[in-house]
C-alpha cells in the first residue's frame, strides 16, 4: 500500500483494527533480515494483523510525523492508537511478547 501522507495513514489506521507498520532502510542490512522474520511471525501467530513495509527514506515526512527516528522501526496500532514501538535491532521472542497481549484482548485469542 502505498502512503503518500499522514492524513491517508490516521485514515488506515482507524479504518483498521490492527496494523503495524515496519519502517526499513534501502542499505539497512539489519532491515533486510529482521523483515522475514517479522512477516513470518504476523503471517503466522498474529493473523488479523495488517503488514505494511515502508521505506523511511521515501516515506520521510511520514516517519518524521511518527518520530520514527532510526531503522529497522516498528510500531504497532490498535484501534487506532499506538501499542509497541521499537528500534533498531530486537528479537522476535520479544515482538512476540508484546504483540501477545494485546493482540489477544483485541481479538480473543
Amino acid at each position: 500500500m502505498e502512503i503518500m501522507e499522514e492524513l491517508t495513514l490516521k485514515k488506515y489506521l482507524n479504518e483498521n483494527s490492527a496494523v503495524l507498520l515496519y519502517f526499513f532502510g534501502e542499505g539497512c542490512g539489519v532491515c533486510q533480515a529482521l523483515y522475514p522474520k517479522i512477516k513470518k511471525l504476523i503471517t503466522d501467530e498474529f493473523p488479523k494483523i495488517d503488514l505494511l513495509k515502508l521505506d523511511a527514506g521515501h516515506h520521510l515526512k511520514v516517519a518524521a510525523q511518527l518520530r520514527m527516528l532510526s531503522v529497522p522501526g516498528i510500531l504497532l496500532f490498535m484501534e487506532g492508537k499506538e501499542v509497541l514501538r521499537s528500534n533498531g535491532l530486537v528479537s522476535i521472542t520479544d515482538i512476540q511478547a508484546h504483540i501477545a497481549r494485546p493482540y489477544a484482548f483485541l481479538y480473543g485469542e
